[in-house]
């Protein structure tokens, strides 16, 4: 097998090890072991920056043995990206079950409502990334791509969805699809920006939501979500 063979049966046996001496079942098991060490992650990597932060480190934060990391990540820069995944799901919005229940309004309402409560409701997340930008030039190639293709998702569905409610009579703007998803994305991320960086209060998200639904379709009714957000703290 050779010393290379060897010891990576060493630290895959030692793993293996620490994971079924915790309580529960083994799958259980592992997938605590693997949330714990991307808490930890998450935390360095914010604060001290993807480069000064060492496996060592991420061990201790996470009370696991660097062997256990390795048996979950291959590399620093593989447990980057499984950070970046996990920061990145409550951006995926899936109207695969919904389509069908709501027309092409109710679903750019509630694009509009996911995109407004998620800014609200997961601020330090947000904070990460742009920590992470500023922090480390191989960390903002991983975020770039991976922000750019999930924003890239988003324009498409918004100027589909734009465009066909357009065709049914729903949206009462008169500006070619592509430019109003481009407007529309323009002040959510102005709303983003205000809110998180410039003390914006969850009233002007509720506000921003009205402006919009007035623009889109002639109708500045609040609701459940504007409610919410222009009562919370």
């Amino acid at each position: 097998m050779g010393q290379w063979g060897c010891e990576i049966s060493r630290v895959s046996n030692e793993a293996m090890t620490e994971v079924e001496s915790r309580p529960g079942s083994g799958e259980s098991r592992a997938q605590d072991s693997r949330d714990e060490i991307l808490k930890a992650a998450t935390e360095l990597f914010a604060t001290r920056g993807f480069h000064e932060t060492s496996m060592a480190e991420v061990a201790r934060v996470a009370r696991v043995s660097k062997a256990l990391i390795f048996w979950h990540f291959k590399s620093k820069e593989e447990l980057l990206v499984a950070v970046l995944g996990k920061l990145f799901a409550p951006y995926v919005i899936d109207f695969a079950e919904e389509s069908n229940a709501l027309d092409e309004k109710a679903q750019l309402i509630k694009l509009i409502e996911s995109y407004l409560l998620f800014v609200h409701e997961n601020a330090s997340s947000i904070r990460f990334f742009v920590a992470l930008i500023l922090r480390d030039e191989r960390a903002k190639e991983s975020v770039s791509h991976q922000m750019l293709a999930l924003y890239e998702g988003y324009r498409t569905l918004v100027t589909d969805l734009i465009g066909r409610a357009q065709a049914k009579g729903m949206c009462t703007c008169p500006v070619p699809p592509t430019a109003a998803a481009a407007f529309l994305l323009a002040t959510l991320n102005g709303l983003l920006i205000g809110h998180l960086f410039l003390g914006g209060q969850p009233s002007d998200l509720a506000s921003g939501m009205g402006m919009l639904r007035q623009w889109l379709f002639g109708d500045a009714s609040e609701s459940e979500v504007g409610s919410r957000l222009s009562q919370s703290g």
